[in-house]
């Protein structure tokens, strides 16, 4: 398996809850000459969201959890919430220091640019979006 990561623009932050919202995935071809197909997507997300963990940078420290209601997969791709608990983490999305997410995990099978399929690990806030959706 190949390890990998994709970056996106974080949409939306509510303070009073310290919540972020935003794609954390969409099928376009990204910075890896790779794109990671919806139905992979879709697959992996029932199992993410048992663990649901949010890590800043993919470091292997948690700084929040998934929202699992209104986390999910529409026609442009994964729409993510996520409640950020670390402080540190949450000043750095308040001050824009964190832009957006990237996936991460295992890629399990790809055909051509198109990843079919995935172990969807982690999601990570991070500094520098690189999807070009993330704008």
């Amino acid at each position: 398996m190949t390890h990998f990561s994709k970056y996106f623009q974080i949409a939306k932050v509510n303070e009073e809850q310290q919540t972020v919202w935003g794609y954390a995935s969409t099928p376009t071809l990204d910075s890896d000459d790779e794109i990671v197909d919806l139905e992979a997507i879709r697959k992996a997300l029932p199992e993410y969201l048992e663990w649901g963990n949010i890590r800043e940078m993919h470091k292997n420290s948690a700084v929040g959890v998934a929202i699992e209601d209104g986390t999910h997969v529409d026609d442009k791709g994964l729409w993510l919430g996520a409640r950020i608990v670390d402080p540190t983490a949450w000043l750095k999305v308040k001050e824009k220091v964190y832009k957006g997410f990237s996936i991460g995990g295992s890629i399990v099978k790809k055909v051509g640019k198109h990843i079919k399929e995935l172990t969807l690990v982690e999601i990570s806030l991070v500094d520098r979006p690189a999807n070009p959706d993330a704008n």
